[in-house]
């Protein structure tokens, strides 16, 4: 499951190379070359790769440590396989970081720059949302959220929010996947950015609560069949 990886070049320092190989496997597991409940081994990662098994080893434990891969005892490392309860937690805490940094956007104020700019972000939002659920439209969204959540001026929490949205995303099969949403989630951003423009502080944060909530909800509703989907496949895997 491993042959697809791009190679890394193996530069001389040894905590380099570990920092490219995470970001190698890791970029594998959000863009889905590396799926959920798929196996992972040292010397497959390492031909793959071009690398030796110690920059691999340490990497794994760190994807590890960070919820990208499980470790189960005399059976290995695996792509981490959904969870509603982590999906649900996660969403929380990421309502909790928009909220805030949201208030804080309302009393710094922002500027028609930056208005515009997520105008551009939600118009090729649009453009995506008449199609089938993509991984490009899951990035757009994530694009817009972080380029508001930027204008708060608080950098550790962008790159928190942006942490959360990687694991979202990471979670989130889209093939097969039906999204009966259709426009509403472009046009909530619309309505969000309308009450931000207008200084309408409390119905800003309103809407861009309930516009969380529902992607929340629409997710976990979809991650039932999924799991049952994957639950055999991942048994069988672990087995061998």
């Amino acid at each position: 499951m491993t042959e697809d990886l791009p190679p890394v070049a193996e530069p001389a320092r040894l905590d380099v190379l570990v920092q490219s190989v995470y970001e190698s496997i890791k970029n594998s597991i959000l863009s889905n070359r590396l799926r959920p409940g798929n196996k992972l081994t040292h010397q497959g990662l390492a031909e793959s790769l071009g690398v030796s098994r110690t920059p691999v080893r340490e990497s794994l434990e760190r994807l590890y440590q960070e919820g990208y891969v499980t470790r189960i005892a005399n059976r290995g490392y695996f792509v981490a396989e959904i969870d509603v309860r982590e999906v649900r937690e996660l969403y929380q805490t990421r309502e909790a970081l928009e909220i805030y940094s949201l208030q804080r956007v309302l009393a710094k104020g922002i500027d028609k720059r930056a208005i515009r700019l997520l105008e551009e972000i939600n118009a090729r939002y649009k453009a995506l949302c008449m199609e089938n659920l993509s991984r490009e439209r899951l990035m757009v969204d994530r694009e817009f959220h972080l380029a508001l959540a930027e204008q708060s001026g608080n950098r550790h929490l962008h790159r928190t929010l942006a942490a959360i949205f990687d694991r979202l995303i990471l979670k989130r099969r889209v093939e097969g996947y039906h999204d009966l949403s259709g426009m509403k989630p472009y046009e909530d951003h619309v309505r969000i950015l309308a009450a931000i423009v207008q200084k309408q502080n409390a119905a800003a944060q309103e809407l861009l609560h309930q516009h969380i909530e529902g992607a929340c909800i629409r997710f976990t509703q979809y991650l039932e069949p999924v799991r049952e989907e994957l639950s055999p496949s991942l048994k069988k895997k672990q087995a061998s």
